[in-house]
């Protein structure tokens, strides 16, 4: 396994409210030689979780297709459960996918850009209003 996985229960606070959660960090590489142990990581965390869940990706420090697609499934899945996940803390391997599939609109996730990444990154797919 070319990444390792840390969870800890955590309390999210927003205005008046608290929620009990988890937050999960991932770091290493995540490909297609990752991508069962990924998916079998993070499949029994998806049937426990019942309301906020977020990931760091600051310190994955590489990504394909494969993973990303992993991600992808674990988002929409809790669409369908109507709880919440996010994606925080983007790292620039995660940040240069995002941005070539034009994810920024399905995502929905607030994404933070260092000055001299705004020349590099467009997020203007899936922005639109069609």
């Amino acid at each position: 396994m070319a990444f390792e996985f840390k969870k800890e229960s955590v309390i999210f606070r927003s205005d008046n409210s608290q929620v009990s959660g988890l937050k999960i960090w991932i770091e290493g590489e995540l490909t297609i030689y990752d991508a069962l142990s990924l998916k079998e990581t993070l499949d029994p965390i998806l049937k426990d979780t019942n309301s906020i869940l977020e990931i760091d990706l600051s310190r994955v420090s590489k990504l394909d297709t494969s993973c990303l697609q992993i991600l992808l499934a674990l988002k929409k899945e809790a669409r369908k459960k109507e709880f919440t996940i996010r994606f925080v803390n983007h790292s620039h391997a995660v940040l240069k996918l995002i941005d070539l599939y034009g994810l920024t609109g399905f995502l929905r996730d607030k994404i933070k850009l260092q000055k001299e990444d705004l020349k590099e990154f467009s997020f203007q797919y899936g922005m639109g209003k069609d």
